[in-house]
């Protein structure tokens, strides 16, 4: 008998020492085993994976998904950010629901946890498809006190009647196409079209005043039809009111801009600088006011000379704005 309590007393021992419990999302990082291509749409992100931000910043990129090599399709999708590439971190979106088809676009923005001043983080993106397999794509982000801004250039957007797509985020640098709208939209910020009669003029406008302005609530391509285009993201617009020399242009001059928000659309003009200004609330709930501004290249319009009136046509610009 008592060699029996004896050992029940070491039995328990061994069970109340459990060693100390771990830091949450310290777990060791499940490795892809997925096929499906994924890709930056931005080209340069695609080639060197990192964005530097501050505490302020928001990120915001977007990606293709493909279908893989076997057929097998994405299904959701979960965002994690972490400090060391082998654990599994801090979980910040999941069951992201993602479309059964073989290739869409998915853009993203999120505010991240407090970045430290001398820790690298990665944030990655885990999509898991119809087998229960895992594909990943991951981001460093380099920390910096200085608050960033985002640039694209040589964007080209086309009219009503152009087969190049009138819509575009200047979060993400996508020009979306008519399959990706749907799942896209708020992050359309800058559209064009021609408006008016008879005199016709190129204009920049948000995409829920298109709508306003009876530009049409769905779009079609060979591929998609009847895409719903109700809704995006409140834009406004005006001439830009302070001198400027546009390659210089840093936060902190867009942080001192005023851009009036009472109008969503404005007529522009070849080698003009426009300012505009937008707000957004990020999937972590975050609300996030940019302001930005357009640097007008170019304005190409092709008249049709059977009833007078612009058919098609193209405006080239660049584009700065807060991160």
């Amino acid at each position: 008998m008592k060699n029996i309590f004896i050992l029940i007393i070491i039995n328990l021992s061994i069970l109340s020492c459990k060693g100390p419990t771990p830091e949450p999302g310290s777990e060791q990082i499940k490795s892809p085993d997925g096929a499906l291509i994924i890709k930056f749409t931005d080209d340069k992100l695609e080639a060197n994976p990192s964005i530097t931000l501050s505490n302020n910043d928001v990120i915001a990129i977007s990606y293709t998904i493909k279908k893989s090599l076997d057929g097998t399709r994405p299904v959701k999708m979960a965002v994690f950010v972490t400090e060391s590439p082998e654990t599994r971190g801090i979980l910040l979106l999941d069951n992201v629901k993602l479309k059964d088809v073989d290739e869409q676009t998915k853009s993203l923005e999120l505010s991240l946890p407090e970045v430290g001043v001398e820790i690298f983080r990665n944030f990655y993106i885990d999509i898991t498809d119809s087998k229960g397999k895992i594909s990943r794509k991951n981001v460093r982000i380099l920390p910096t006190g200085a608050e960033q801004i985002i640039s694209w250039s040589n964007i080209n957007l086309g009219v009503q009647a152009s087969n190049t797509n009138p819509r575009f985020s200047s979060a993400t640098g996508d020009v979306y196409s008519t399959c990706d709208l749907d799942s896209n939209l708020n992050f359309v910020d800058i559209t064009y079209a021609n408006i008016g009669s008879p005199s016709i003029k190129p204009t920049f406008l948000s995409n829920p005043r298109r709508v306003a302005l009876g530009l049409g609530v769905t779009v079609s391509d060979k591929i998609c039809t009847n895409v719903s285009v109700v809704g995006g993201t409140p834009t406004f617009y005006a001439p830009i009111n302070v001198p400027i020399e546009f390659g210089t242009v840093n936060d902190l001059f867009l942080k001192g801009i005023a851009v009036p928000t009472t109008t969503q659309d404005i007529v522009i003009e070849a080698g003009k600088i426009y300012m505009f200004q937008n707000t957004r609330i990020t999937k972590d709930w975050k609300t996030v006011t940019r302001k930005g501004v357009i640097k007008i290249n170019s304005i190409n319009n092709f008249t049709s000379p059977t009833v007078g009136t612009i058919a098609a046509g193209l405006v080239n610009f660049d584009v700065k704005v807060q991160r």
